[in-house]
């Protein structure tokens, strides 16, 4: 073929694709877009924002089509040149049309099943009659089907190329070659603006590559082998720079957001929920009565990470102001990474879409492979989840994609593990058994309760067919309890997501072990906080209210280096621990000094025992209520304020986190709080009402529900008052007024500085 021909890609290819992902893009923008998440409305708050930001707006929607974009570009020109080597240049577009669209339904199919939570808000509150398709789809079908087809069409195209290159070895199917590979390394990687302006050299260079010499080609095509291997190849490299230290065992915290302790070895059908936990319970110290210092994500993990009440360091809730993120690592507040970093540890966290906490504030990781969360990335979202079409290859269900939009892996209803795992496995592999610490979050079991094919399955019914089929959000307006059939499908879709965080934390402890790391290890395993799931009168949720055991206890497993660890009695202790125990236990380990005095005690000297020798008493707060409407009970004992959607601002100079920056609301907020105490045996909770302040003591052995209200009359109630007292008044510097405690401000704290 001479340098005359005409050009391998003509621009008619840009055409058709610029048509055909407008009209989708524009389609799915009309038809499929919402001012609710799935079901609540959260419209005025869109409407507030985009009015404001209305930039930020425009500039993420052209992300989302900029993806597109390239997607189809890719796959217009991948079937066009499966017809030019048939000898068929002049394609019609609706022929090529017909190809890209039958690619995309198999996808998305493939992606339906896989991930059937992420199209919940599409098929039953958008258009609920569609929703069959969806059944059909997950009852009778598997991932595997479609990967199948997709994955013949892509051999059958790859074996077309292989043959024409065997026939022909000339310039012409050596350059297809190179483009299948650019593409394949784009569409891995997600850099599509690359691939946009590769696209673009492409049209413009029309028969250019003629010019090249045939063995050039050869060395594009060794170039782009190796930029394959560049990965795997610099994490080899850098494990081979790292060695092993005595005395500095790698760290991993691993937990799950929402995990109950009581689903630990739970049994369905005489089936365990939670095998690979099981067995771990065999090498580690088991604390059987642990518990979180508040049931929300932000605070309960500062107050681990610090060893501090939320009380003592201010970030108290989900959406904390700039001035109380910065107290967190701190000179007052550093975190136990920071601690270790002195002992020449590097500290990494990863995790799903609720370990957006951790780039929100300075915990002191190096390395942070977790999502983000402001306005500007749920715009993204919402934009992205409009299109049907595009969201399998974000989510990726087209061969390792799911890379083009990060803001993507802060999807609620996204509960893969795999990706998670994956960067996981990349720090242990450049790690090694160097110093350095992983703190693992997963999020799969915090609400909507979404596992991934094939776990949604495992433990929820299959002739049910109702909206909560495959996910249930907490909509805390909503004071209805649901029957007992949709009630009990919502606590299988539960227990699905610790089966399916159960995998998660098994392929962990192989990982280790195939690399030798486990024995010598600091293994932690625990939760943020537990949840909810409509016993007695409790609803569903966390941090609203403080009765019965489901919101505090949590799990907490220790598994310590096999070197370091004598043979103690027994690896099962039954006294009352809180989550504020485990950094000065880390920092005992290591020998640590500091002039901090903590709320928590180090577990070491009780390794071995089964009890406290003297009674211990642990506390606990509520979270932020996001609502003001309802008839719970808890709603009818609360100091009223503003929903959520009325506290917060988005605040555009701190990359448009979303805060709540009004000192009269954080007050009120912390004032309003619910507060207990409780020991091995009874719980005190305090709660402010406008008529005053209201005990509640309940015997957590004999009345784990706490339906039976035992204050003032019970011998134990004015020890546990005048306990939870000193401790809000030591750890808060509060004040009283009559009964009601009144919290310390921040602006009163940095007056006294």
């Amino acid at each position: 073929m001479g340098p005359n021909q005409a050009p391998l890609f003509p621009i008619r290819i840009l055409r058709i694709s610029l048509w055909f992902t407008v009209f989708f893009y524009l389609f799915f923008l009309i038809f499929n877009t919402s001012f609710t998440i799935m079901g609540v409305d959260v419209g005025d708050f869109l409407k507030q924002y985009l009015g404001a930001f209305f930039g930020v707006y425009l500039s993420t929607t052209f992300k989302v089509f900029s993806v597109s974009l390239f997607l189809h570009l890719n796959l217009f020109s991948l079937v066009y040149l499966a017809y030019h080597f048939f000898g068929k240049k002049e394609v019609s577009w609706y022929v090529l049309s017909f190809w890209v669209l039958f690619i995309e339904c198999l996808a998305l199919c493939h992606s339906l099943v896989s991930f059937p939570q992420i199209y919940g808000e599409f098929f039953f509150f958008r258009y609920p009659s569609f929703a069959s398709f969806l059944y059909f789809l997950t009852d009778h079908t598997r991932p595997g089907y479609f990967s199948f087809v997709l994955g013949s069409l892509l051999l059958g195209f790859l074996s077309i190329l292989l043959r024409q290159i065997y026939l022909h070895k000339n310039k012409e199917s050596f350059f297809a070659l190179i483009h299948v590979s650019v593409l394949g390394l784009i569409h891995t990687s997600g850099h599509y603006m690359i691939g946009i302006f590769y696209f673009a050299i492409l049209f413009w260079q029309g028969k250019e590559y003629q010019r090249i010499h045939i063995k050039s080609y050869g060395l594009i095509l060794i170039f782009l082998f190796l930029i394959y291997l560049v990965p795997s190849v610099w994490n080899q490299i850098e494990a081979l720079t790292h060695s092993a230290e005595k005395g500095k065992p790698p760290i991993f915290i691993l937990s799950a957001d929402s995990l109950r302790y009581d689903k630990i070895g739970s049994k369905i059908d005489g089936k365990t929920i939670t095998p690979n936990i099981d067995l771990f319970t065999k090498d580690s110290y088991v604390f059987h009565d642990h518990h979180t210092t508040i049931p929300r994500t932000f605070p309960s993990w500062a107050d681990l990470l610090t060893g501090q009440y939320s009380m003592s360091h201010k970030v108290r809730d989900m959406f904390p102001s700039l001035e109380e993120k910065q107290r967190i690592g701190s000179a007052s507040f550093p975190t136990i990474q920071q601690m270790l970093k002195g002992l020449g540890y590097d500290s990494y966290a990863v995790g799903s879409f609720a370990a957006d906490i951790f780039p929100r504030a300075n915990f002191g990781f190096d390395e942070v492979l977790a999502p983000n969360f402001n306005a500007r990335i749920m715009t993204v979202q919402r934009t992205a989840e409009s299109q049907l079409f595009l969201l399998p290859f974000l989510t990726g269900s087209w061969f390792s994609g799911g890379m083009y939009l990060e803001e993507m892996d802060g999807l609620s209803t996204w509960g893969d593990g795999a990706r998670i795992l994956d960067r996981f496995r990349s720090i242990i592999k450049r790690k090694g058994n160097s110093p350095y610490s992983v703190t693992y979050f997963s999020s799969v079991i915090h609400f909507p309760y979404t596992p991934a094919y094939p776990h949604y399955k495992s433990f929820t019914n299959p002739n049910y067919y109702g909206k909560y089929k495959y996910l249930k959000f907490v909509d805390p307006t909503n004071s209805s309890v649901p029957d007992v059939i949709e009630t009990k499908q919502i606590r299988g879709l539960f227990d699905s997501a610790v089966s399916a965080f159960d995998s998660e934390f098994g392929e962990i402890i192989s990982e280790l072990k195939s690399r030798g790391i486990y024995d010598e290890a600091i293994i932690i395993l625990t939760a943020d906080h537990g949840e909810a799931l409509y016993e007695d009168v409790h609803g569903q949720g966390h941090g609203e209210h403080l009765r019965g055991e489901a919101v505090t206890h949590v799990p907490l497993l220790i598994k310590l280096p096999k070197s370091t660890n004598e043979t103690k009695p027994n690896h099962e202790f039954f006294g009352i621990t809180s989550s504020v125990d485990i950094y000065p236990t880390l920092i005992d380990f290591f020998g640590i000094t500091t002039k901090s005095k903590f709320p928590g005690q180090s577990l070491l000297p009780i390794l071995g025992k089964t009890n406290w020798e003297e009674e211990r008493t642990v506390y606990a707060e509520t979270g932020i209520w996001f609502s003001d409407k309802g008839d719970h009970f808890f709603q009818k004992q609360r100091i009223p304020y503003p929903n959520i959607l009325s506290l917060h601002q988005v605040v555009p100079e701190e990359d448009y986190q979303i805060m709540i920056t009004d000192p009269i609301y954080r007050e009120t907020i912390a004032f309003s709080k619910h507060r207990s105490v409780q020991n091995s045996n009874y719980k005190l909770i305090y709660i402010p009402t406008r008529q005053g302040v209201v005990f509640e003591l309940y015997d957590r052995k004999k009345d784990p529900l706490n339906q039976r209200n035992l204050y003032p009359n019970h011998p134990a109630a004015a020890k546990m008052k005048d306990m939870l007292y000193k401790t809000v008044i030591q750890w808060e510097d509060a004040t009283l007024a009559g009964e009601y405690l009144i919290p310390s401000s921040l602006s009163e704290m940095n007056e006294t500085k």
